[in-house]
C-alpha cells in the first residue's frame, strides 16, 4: 500500500509541475542563387545542424522547406515577405521562437555546383509571441578560422544562439 501511495504521489508531482520546452521554428533561406535550382548540401548541413543542436539541447524544433531567393532581404533584421507565411505556419503550430538562417551564396553562386559553400550565414531570432526581433549572429566564410570546418562552425554558432532564447 506505501507502494501505491508513492506511485500517486509522484503522478500528483509530475502532474504539478511545469515541464516546458519551448518549440522553435526554423526557416533556411538561400540568397543569390536562381530560384528553382536544387538545394544546396550547405544549405541542407545548416538546417540540419540548427535542428540536431536545439533538439539535443531539450527544445522541440520544427521547421520549413528550404527556399531560394535570387535577392537578399534587406538588413532590417525582419522576416522577408516572401517567408511570412511560414512564420505564421509555425505561431499556428505553437512555437514560441522562429529562426531565421540566411545563407548568401552571392559570388558563389557562379561555379554552379550544389556542394558551394555559403560566403555569409545571417541566424535571426524571433520571439513569436509577442513577435519580436531578438538577436542576429552573423557568420562569414571568410572569417573562418582554420583547420575549422563548415559542421564545426555551424554547431558553434547554434549553440550561441541558445543562450539569446532568454532575450524577450
Amino acid at each position: 500500500m506505501d507502494c501505491v501511495k508513492r506511485g500517486w504521489g509522484l503522478i500528483l508531482f509530475l502532474l504539478g509541475s511545469q515541464i516546458f520546452a519551448a518549440n522553435i521554428s526554423f526557416l533556411v533561406i538561400e540568397t543569390g542563387i536562381r530560384e528553382g535550382s536544387p538545394v544546396n548540401e550547405s544549405s541542407t548541413l545548416w538546417e540540419t545542424v540548427l535542428l540536431d543542436v536545439f533538439f539535443d539541447a531539450g527544445f522541440i524544433v520544427s521547421n520549413a522547406p528550404i527556399m531560394s531567393l535570387s535577392n537578399p532581404p534587406g538588413k532590417d533584421k525582419d522576416i522577408p515577405g516572401e517567408a511570412r507565411g511560414y512564420l505564421e505556419d509555425a505561431v499556428q503550430g505553437g512555437a514560441d521562437f522562429f529562426i531565421l538562417a540566411l545563407l548568401d551564396y552571392e559570388g558563389a553562386a557562379a561555379v554552379n555546383s550544389p556542394k558551394i559553400r555559403p560566403q555569409g550565414v545571417s541566424l535571426r531570432l524571433f520571439s513569436t509571441n509577442p513577435y519580436k526581433f531578438l538577436f542576429e549572429q552573423s557568420y562569414s566564410a571568410s572569417a573562418q578560422s582554420p583547420g575549422n570546418d563548415e559542421l564545426t562552425d555551424a554547431k558553434r554558432i547554434a549553440q550561441m544562439m541558445i543562450s539569446h532564447l532568454g532575450d524577450r
